[in-house]
């Protein structure tokens, strides 16, 4: 027997239409934002949905090479990315203080 788990109304979504899974369907189906999901339709003419298995991000590996860092913090500004600011500036301690 089937269960139905929600209700909705297709939607307009730009040019394609589409419907929005609550977040108990979404916890249940155990998918993230961006995972594939495969639909297809049974003999009855009901969709189905199943998720692809979504891939972990790698990420790459720790770069300890200190002589490529200036290099790499050059072309992350050239890209527009910005540092952080320092957290700690202005701020002192009595070892500090005693320099």
């Amino acid at each position: 027997m089937e269960q139905i788990l929600m209700r909705t109304t297709l939607r307009k979504i730009g040019n394609s239409r589409g419907v929005l899974l609550t977040k108990e369907i979404i916890d249940k189906l155990n998918i993230v934002d961006g995972q594939e999901i495969e639909v297809t339709m049974n003999n009855d003419s009901a969709l189905v949905l199943k998720p692809t298995k979504h891939k972990k991000k790698k990420r790459p590996p720790l770069n300890l090479d200190i002589s490529t860092w200036e290099a790499q913090f050059n072309l992350a500004i050239k890209k527009g990315e910005q540092p952080e600011k320092d957290v700690f500036e202005g701020m002192s301690n009595k070892f500090d203080q005693s320099w």
